[in-house]
């Protein structure tokens, strides 16, 4: 197996390399870098014979059906994300028109994370046959890392507190403002709670936080730590998870969480809904009041309610989201593909 990144390697690249995956990084930069990525990359399918190429997200789609089509090499589409609108960059709107424009010419497949990522490319203008599997989790990792948690006092946090935990990387369409906008709300009723923030750009002093409306009062009960790798940890030191997404695919967070054993507080994003199901709370996405008085209301459950809750998210996660499921769903749409290429 060869992974292949239009840009660099960031952080997976060494990881994969330890699980005996070769990589290689392409190294693209501005659109003006595409006709040469374009041609090292079908040199890279030509040189490698494949039998197919699985891409992923827009400029890879596009990029990876146009280099599979020059290499006679069949392709499949990954679609990640529910929506593209005003809050997507311009140049990848343009991308996924075009993979739209093409999409009845170019790639054998595609895959998509979740339900409404399906229905919203077709309704985008994608003619490709298209297949949802969900994403898979290890369940046991998440299970057993948040049995040994981090500990409450080496964060500021009290033992009484209730805790929201959200993690994403700064950025519009994750909507931090509305978050902090409904913690405003939630932590003036209830001075109980806390809010633990992780992802790039959500540090004390970076100006991505730094700029989110919390008032006063509600900024003092805010732990922003930024950029994290010990999630199955921290989730140990909260009560429920939050996600104040307008725009998802199928949120891997959510789906973590709660396989960590805590309840969600989900927007009406993406899949997010239906990952929950009947173990959490969905509330309309960029609505602060609603995201407010369901943050309040779970708080409000006593410990034991909200424990119950949380093992009923876990044995959800593990019964619908396993790793092997996943697998054996991306096998059934290559297998069905290499069939029908005679390959």
């Amino acid at each position: 197996m060869t992974v292949v990144s239009l840009t660099d390697e960031g952080i997976h690249g060494q990881r994969l390399r330890d699980a005996g995956v070769e990589v290689v990084a392409l190294g693209m930069g501005s659109a003006l870098s595409f006709p040469r990525v374009l041609w090292q990359l079908r040199r890279l399918l030509e040189a490698r014979q494949p039998d197919l190429v699985q891409t992923w997200m827009y400029h890879a789609d596009l990029l990876g059906a146009l280099a599979g089509r020059m290499a006679g090499i069949p392709v499949v589409w990954g679609v990640r994300i529910a929506d593209i609108g005003a809050h997507t960059k311009l140049r990848t709107r343009l991308v996924a028109k075009a993979c739209a424009w093409l999409s009845t010419l170019l790639p054998a497949g595609a895959v998509a994370c979740g339900y409404r990522a399906e229905a919203r490319h077709r309704a985008f203008g994608y003619r490709v046959p298209m297949t949802v599997v969900p994403n898979g989790y290890e369940f046991a990792r998440w299970a057993a890392a948040s049995s040994t948690p981090h500990v409450r006092a080496a964060f500021g946090l009290a033992d009484d507190d209730i805790v929201f935990a959200h993690a994403a990387r700064a950025h519009p369409q994750k909507d931090h403002r509305g978050l902090a906008l409904a913690f405003n709300q939630a932590h003036a009723r209830d001075s109980r709670l806390r809010l633990l923030l992780c992802g790039r750009g959500l540090q004390t002093g970076e100006p991505e936080f730094e700029a989110l409306p919390f008032s006063s009062e509600a900024r003092s009960a805010v732990c922003a730590l930024g950029a994290r790798d010990d999630l199955p940890q921290l989730w140990g030191l909260a009560d429920v998870f939050v996600l104040s997404s307008i725009n998802e695919g199928f949120p891997n967070v959510v789906a973590e969480a709660m396989a960590s054993g805590l309840p969600a507080v989900v927007t009406d994003a993406g899949d997010a809904a239906l990952i929950v199901g009947d173990t959490g709370t969905v509330v309309p996405p960029s609505d602060p009041a609603a995201l407010a008085l369901a943050m309040l209301k779970m708080a409000a459950m006593p410990a034991p309610a909200r424990r119950e809750l949380g093992m009923a998210a876990a044995q959800r996660v593990r019964e619908n989201y396993s790793v092997q499921r996943m697998v054996d769903g991306f096998h059934s749409v290559w297998r069905e593909i290499l069939d029908k290429a005679g390959r």
